[in-house]
């Protein structure tokens, strides 16, 4: 067994002996459930191992040497889950002389705030951005981008470098809208394939995830959304699914109100793929098909899940989203072991609140 099945195989074990399911009444460690879901991921990860381990798109860790604690925009075999950004930092942008404009704009513009609140904070942020770029300007040092600015405080932070005291900070609480935060962070990964460090340090990134807040709730304010997925990340409930590393034949992401869906069906494709119901309140049922369309036609005239019956027939369809994961056809998402391998993986880690009930 080569270095990186078992590191795959250690994963995926430790994800599907999980905590106790309080619901179900059962104990910790092993139950029939997670037995089927290791089962089946361990097929899927051996029959994809023989079939594209070359396509698979994996990497080993970076050799590029960092600072103590920093962390490379790369893809590896850690479960960072971030591909490279879109804007990567260079080696430039790592000399004392860069690391020292980004430190002196820290201290003039953080106003007693950590670094995360500059990063998080769209006005201190702002005036941190001018502040380097006028800086660089007076030293005459190529301009760079706001990723890289913001990416460099990070990881400055990260090893130690910055030697700045926090005097203030925001202890707003981000328990009501950490279910939206969550919906939104997983959906720039699964869209783009970048960490949530990433999104916030890139403003087109931020605004996207923005955009998509704002979808799922209007009244959310967006800082304390910011806020909610950062300490997600660093509770570590944002890592991304494995399964979703090796199993990217050809998938697309998709969103349609389900009152869209209702009145044509044809939005959503008929391939195979795993479906995500949810709203406002976070995550509601998924489930797998071979055929999307015609399964979730089945579930929006008289779902057989008695839960989101119920649950769809007492609130309005605009107001619920469906998430479509679909693939290709004659991909390997075309046998049902892939399929509910995919998702179980995704229910495990969101825990939609229908897969629990009959």
């Amino acid at each position: 067994m080569t270095q990186r099945t078992r590191h795959f195989m250690k994963a995926i074990t430790a994800k599907n002996f999980p905590r106790q399911n309080s619901e179900l009444g059962r104990p910790d460690g092993l139950c029939g459930v997670a037995l089927i879901r290791l089962i089946a991921q361990v097929f899927v990860f051996l029959a994809v191992a023989c079939y594209a381990w070359p396509a698979l798109g994996f990497q080993e860790s970076s050799t590029t040497k960092n600072l103590p604690g920093e962390s490379t925009p790369t893809q590896s075999l850690e479960l960072d889950g971030a591909k490279p950004p879109i804007i990567s930092t260079t080696s430039k942008k790592k000399s004392p002389k860069f690391d020292a404009v980004v430190i002196n704009a820290f201290k003039k513009t953080h106003q007693g705030y950590s670094s995360d609140e500059v990063i998080l904070n769209a006005e201190l942020n702002d005036e941190f951005i001018k502040t380097c770029l006028a800086n660089l300007a007076e030293t005459e040092m190529p301009q760079a981008t706001a990723f890289d600015l913001n990416w460099r405080l990070m990881n400055l932070r990260k090893a130690g470098k910055l030697n700045i005291k926090s005097t203030r900070s925001n202890r707003s609480s981000v328990d009501n809208v950490s279910h939206v935060a969550e919906i939104a962070a997983r959906m720039m990964h699964d869209k783009h394939s970048i960490s949530s460090d990433q999104v916030m340090a890139d403003p087109a990134r931020r605004a996207e995830f923005n955009e998509i807040v704002q979808s799922i709730d209007p009244n959310v304010d967006l800082y304390t959304a910011r806020k909610a997925a950062f300490q997600l990340r660093k509770a570590r409930r944002l890592r991304p699914e494995l399964i979703t590393r090796i199993a990217d034949w050809g998938r697309v992401v998709e969103t349609h109100s389900a009152d869209s869906v209702a009145k044509s069906a044809d939005l959503i494709p008929a391939h195979p793929g795993v479906y995500i119901f949810r709203d406002a309140t976070g995550y509601l049922y998924i489930g797998q098909s071979d055929n999307l369309r015609d399964r979730l036609k089945s579930h929006l005239d008289e779902s057989h899940n008695e839960s989101l019956a119920n649950y769809l027939g007492t609130k309005k369809l605009e107001q619920i989203t469906i998430e479509v994961h679909s693939f290709e056809p004659d991909s390997q998402a075309r046998k049902t072991m892939v399929r509910r391998a995919y998702e179980s993986e995704l229910i495990a880690s969101r825990n939609p609140k229908f897969n629990l009930q009959p």
